[in-house]
């Protein structure tokens, strides 16, 4: 297995207990919308042309979540969805209750297995266990 960096600087595939996950950095963008919907687009690029689902952790630390931002985001997992395993959120609470109301009010997110927490490491757990 070859180990290379995602475009967000991750490790990909990162090994952690016993298992591998791809790891996005979408946090400490703060308010620089442009800057990470440029990421989003490299990080999708990226999954597609590897071809192979995966499990991934996204870090949402730092990084404001408005409006403009959950429809990205929205957009950008639909059109990975096909290519996810199981997908982990990391980020505040107030941002999570946003994100958990996103993927409720749509039907297609709706398909991917996820899991929503503050803490990363609980995350990064979930994702490497047989749970989902």
């Amino acid at each position: 297995m070859v180990i290379r960096k995602s475009p967000s600087g991750a490790l990909s595939p990162y090994y952690y207990k016993g298992g591998y996950f791809h790891g996005i950095h979408y946090g400490s963008y703060f308010h620089d919308e442009e800057a990470l919907f440029d990421m989003m687009k490299k990080e999708e690029e990226f999954i597609i042309r590897a071809k192979q689902p995966r499990r991934i952790l996204i870090d949402l630390y730092e990084t404001d979540i408005t409006v403009c931002v959950l429809e990205q985001m929205r957009m950008h997992l639909i059109a990975l969805k096909d290519y996810i395993i199981k997908l982990a959120i990391a980020t505040d609470r107030g941002n999570l209750k946003k994100i958990k109301k996103m993927f409720a009010s749509d039907e297609k997110l709706q398909e991917i297995c996820v899991y929503f927490h503050p803490d990363m490491e609980t995350g990064k757990t979930w994702l490497v266990s047989d749970e989902g």
